[in-house]
């Protein structure tokens, strides 16, 4: 508990927030989403990431999970907001988890990968090939994470949607 309230945790917590709504508005633009809708990707993309870092670094639960709980929340959302503004549930959702792909984890395994392929004296081959196998199973995992958490939720909560009566 004590973590929860340390000052350093609740400054990066509140940077991480910020950037992700950033980001999220963002990569909205890129796909000319309208203005009106930007409010609710920012609020959005920063809830993910704060629900995200909150559990990853506060609870001390693992990435993929901590990511997973993260979109599933959102995802969940968006499924009684959406059709209120009647606007498709993708608009919000794709926008809204770009800051939680695991960019420097694929980084790391592209990295070792190149190491690995210009092999000389001084490459610790099983140390290459540990960090290959780490850091793309672990960007692998919380992309599959990503993409479960938001295509899970609508399958229970639009279970009836297009049987006929």
């Amino acid at each position: 508990m004590s973590k929860l309230l340390d000052y350093d945790f609740l400054l990066n917590l509140c940077l991480q927030t910020v950037c992700a709504a950033f980001i999220a508005v963002a990569f909205a633009m890129l796909f000319a989403v309208p203005r009106k809708l930007l409010l609710y990707i920012a609020i959005s993309g920063a809830q993910v990431r704060f629900v995200r870092t909150l559990l990853l670094n506060g609870f001390d639960v693992p990435i993929v999970v901590s990511t997973f709980i993260a979109c599933a929340v959102m995802s969940i959302g968006f499924i009684f907001v959406a059709p209120r503004i009647e606007v498709p549930r993708q608009v919000f959702t794709v926008a809204s988890i770009i800051s939680l792909i695991p960019g420097m984890d694929a980084y790391n395994c592209l990295v070792s990968l190149a190491t690995l392929i210009h092999l000389n004296e001084s490459v610790n081959v099983n140390h290459e090939l540990l960090s290959i196998f780490h850091h793309g199973m672990r960007a692998f995992a919380i992309m599959l994470s990503i993409s479960l958490a938001i295509a899970i939720p609508p399958m229970f909560f639009y279970q009836n949607r297009f049987k006929k009566s």
